[in-house]
């Protein structure tokens, strides 16, 4: 029985430890906006700047982690998410079979409806994040086949 008190002291300090990591770990991979406050004024605004940042990505995949990171909450993402999707649809719409377009068509349907089942700006934005992270999904699986 001596033990006990140790072992029930080394499975809270795991719990300690597992309750520290899931709550430190999100925060530190959150992504940091690459959008400075100087890059904002220049371009006439912060959704100006992000827009322009998402305009200049190099990749699909890097214009979705600069909406990810800088979504503005709004429905003003709409219009950041429509330019994600150029980046992202060429690379596998013009060759994806039927079967792919109707499950990409369906993957965009589900998103829209986060904005039809809530009413808000933020769940317009939700829903624009989505299909954005759709297409860039759904690039990274096939941009390849076809």
């Amino acid at each position: 029985m001596p033990q006990m008190p140790h072992c029930r002291n080394g499975v809270l300090s795991f719990a300690f430890m597992l309750l520290l990591t899931v709550f430190t770990v999100p925060a530190m991979a959150a992504e940091k906006c690459p959008v400075s406050d100087a890059a904002a004024e220049k371009a006439g605004g912060f959704a100006n700047g992000v827009t322009a940042a998402i305009n200049t990505a190099w990749s699909c995949g890097g214009a979705y982690q600069i909406l990810e990171a800088c979504s503005l909450g709004s429905s003003g993402d709409n219009a950041l998410s429509t330019i994600v999707q150029s980046k992202c649809e060429p690379m596998f719409l013009p060759k994806a079979t039927p079967a792919i377009k109707s499950d990409y068509k369906k993957a965009r349907a589900k998103c829209d409806q986060i904005a039809v089942k809530n009413q808000g700006s933020m769940y317009q934005s939700q829903a624009a994040v989505c299909t954005a992270r759709s297409a860039r999904d759904f690039a990274r699986k096939y941009a390849l086949k076809g």
